[in-house]
């Protein structure tokens, strides 16, 4: 006679909406159950006609073992009653189109380009990308270039979209050691364009990266000079670009000088010529010793900087100081923050782990700062970006050519995507806090990647790559591992 299958005692808990909760009374389930099975528990308990997968959350960590194996792991008697938390189960998405690029596809903006309504049909708005062949290219819905300038010499390192506040403003980066700021021309229309306002020149060397301040109204800038530069941006400088463009396209000699002032006249240009340019930074935050390769504000008066000197720093930029800093053994290659947690920080780089940083939490008794790991690539990460809808999900982009999804809960991949046949360089989240979901928090309702929206990533193999939404069906395959 066979051995009588243990069980284990468990309170089902969850934030979901009130038609998606269960009896919260302790029910006895087999100790041998891994997440499907309590998948499937959970929806015999919900009576639910169309299974939804879950996935569980115990003392907050994902359950990626089995009941009787988290317990004997965390020292648990099999008599205690195990309180665990259900949530929505992400759906890994699918590729759904690529686009080629003349060049290494270096970074993508997909803030302004909405998710697909369904998996059949194509995602909404505008996608931006850049690559080192200088140019910055707009994206319809469908992956169709819908516009393109030379916004840079020797390649284009960073492209992002401002808040919609300001209107529709992008903020630009490039190997020869410029900042530039446009502005979208009608970004709704089949024919939409960009015009140069603002050249930002002090850097002495390629610029690595550039991020605008949650407000907008603000820009820091850092590259392999070694400087963190923050500059005056937003709808202010477009407004005071648009009035010297105004001004100098009078005749005469004073027309003439101003236009020499702004920089030869408003609107696009190949090579960046054209608009104001501001040679004086508002600031400059000193203390990294090597290439400042990335940057992150989450917070207005708080701005985190990573480089080739392994370090990450968390600067207070109203005093221009170093609040606190991590050192590491690697190059900082890759920073993420989140507006709903802007405390936390995720950062990798040469050294292939994925870390995060609570800068706010207190050191340990020795001393240590509170990073934790979250997993790991089979090599360098170049890029991280935070779901705009979850705290929780981050897309990671590495060298050799994977992008992954993750839940900062977990230390195992949600997903590998594959696709890249070159290093992976840059990657990006469809939408913004709409896409699906509260800023900050994944909606329980939401759709089968429970309110994330889709990815974009580029890479060395000169391909923009859209990996968007599949159906329910296949994610509860999904969930059986």
């Amino acid at each position: 006679m066979a051995a009588e299958e243990s069980q284990v005692l468990v309170k089902f808990i969850t934030k979901l909406p009130p038609h998606l909760r269960v009896p919260e009374t302790p029910v006895a389930v087999p100790a041998s159950l891994r997440r499907y099975g309590l998948s499937q528990v959970i929806n015999h308990l919900l009576a639910l006609d169309a299974p939804r997968p879950f996935d569980f959350l115990v003392s907050g960590q994902l359950l990626r073992s089995s009941l009787e194996a988290h317990l004997l792991l965390a020292g648990l008697s099999a008599e205690s009653t195990l309180e665990v938390e259900y949530v929505p189960a992400v759906v890994p998405p699918r590729h759904r189109s690529s686009a080629p690029h003349d060049d290494w596809v270096s970074s993508v903006d997909g803030s302004r380009a909405g998710p697909s309504p369904s998996p059949s049909a194509p995602g909404t708005g505008l996608l931006v990308s850049g690559s080192y062949d200088g140019l910055v290219r707009l994206w319809n819905g469908e992956l169709q270039a819908v516009a393109s300038v030379s916004a840079h010499a020797g390649g284009v390192t960073s492209v992002r979209m401002l808040p919609s506040s300001h209107g529709d403003l992008l903020l630009t980066a490039g190997k020869d050691r410029a900042v530039r700021l446009w502005r979208l021309e009608h970004p709704g229309s089949k024919a939409p364009s960009l015009a140069l306002l603002a050249s930002y020149a002090a850097h002495t060397d390629s610029v690595e990266a550039a991020v605008p301040s949650p407000s907008g109204s603000r820009v820091a800038s850092s590259g392999w000079d070694g400087r963190v530069l923050v500059w005056d941006s937003g709808r202010a400088v477009a407004d005071a670009a648009d009035e010297a463009a105004a001004a100098g396209g009078g005749g005469g000699e004073d027309g003439r000088k101003k236009k020499r002032r702004v920089g030869g006249g408003g609107g696009a240009a190949e090579g960046g010529g054209g608009g104001l340019t501001v040679s004086e930074p508002a600031a400059e935050l000193r203390g990294h010793l090597h290439c400042v390769s990335c940057l992150a504000w989450p917070e207005e008066g708080a701005l985190f900087s990573g480089g080739w000197d392994h370090s990450v720093r968390r600067w207070d930029v109203s005093s221009g100081t170093v609040a606190d800093s991590h050192h590491g053994s690697k190059a900082v290659l890759a920073l993420a923050s989140h507006p709903a947690a802007p405390s936390v920080v995720a950062f990798s780089g040469a050294d292939r782990a994925i870390r995060l940083w609570d800068a706010r939490a207190p050191p340990s008794a020795s001393g240590a700062m509170a990073v934790s790991v979250v997993g790991e690539h089979p090599g360098w990460v170049a890029a991280l970006a935070w779901a705009p809808a979850s705290q929780h999900h981050l897309a990671s982009a590495g060298y050799e050519g994977a992008v992954k999804l993750w839940d900062v809960r977990g230390r195992v991949p949600l997903a590998t995507l594959e696709g890249h046949t070159g290093k992976a360089l840059c990657v990006g989240w469809l939408g913004g806090a709409g896409a699906g979901g509260k800023k900050g928090e994944a909606g329980a309702g939401a759709g089968p990647m429970g309110g994330l929206g889709g990815i974009v990533s580029g890479g060395a193999d000169c391909a923009l790559r859209v990996y968007d939404r599949e159906g329910e069906a296949e994610g509860e395959r999904n969930a059986r591992g």
